[in-house]
């Protein structure tokens, strides 16, 4: 489903390595996601949605997989979420300025989904995940 296509920039937060790549999504649909520990997925990605629209998808079992097997405790779990959060949003402004620079973009960094993803991860709250 995801062909990378050029490597714009990694980061190693914790014990994750996270790769942001501009991807082929189907059938030629270009996209701007981002790896985690080289996985055929990304943990997310973003994709025009109409003509000028562009949204953002969480993969949740990925992000359930973070989650579960963190070892750190919760003031280094607020930490990396930080450092996670400044690296996302410095792809998001390079995958608006790359790809999508006429688009309506749906940041994540702007969603509520990053307030609830935040908490999730800092609290170790695997049950809400799942339920989603």
């Amino acid at each position: 489903m995801f062909t990378k296509l050029i490597a714009i920039d990694d980061q190693k937060i914790g014990t994750v390595h996270f790769y942001a790549f501009v991807v082929k999504i189907d059938h030629d649909e270009v996209g701007f996601a981002l790896f985690m520990n080289n996985l055929p997925s990304p943990l997310l990605y973003f994709k025009k949605e109409g003509k000028d629209h562009v949204n953002f998808k969480i993969d949740n079992e990925l992000f359930l997989w973070i989650v579960k097997n963190s070892k750190f405790s919760r003031d280094e779990r607020k930490q990396l979420y930080a450092d996670f959060e400044f690296f996302l949003r410095a792809m998001e402004q390079r995958a608006k300025a790359y790809l999508f620079k006429n688009a309506q973009v749906q940041y994540i960094s702007n969603s509520r989904d990053i307030i609830r993803y935040k908490n999730y991860y800092i609290t170790s709250s695997v049950e809400q995940i799942e339920a989603v």
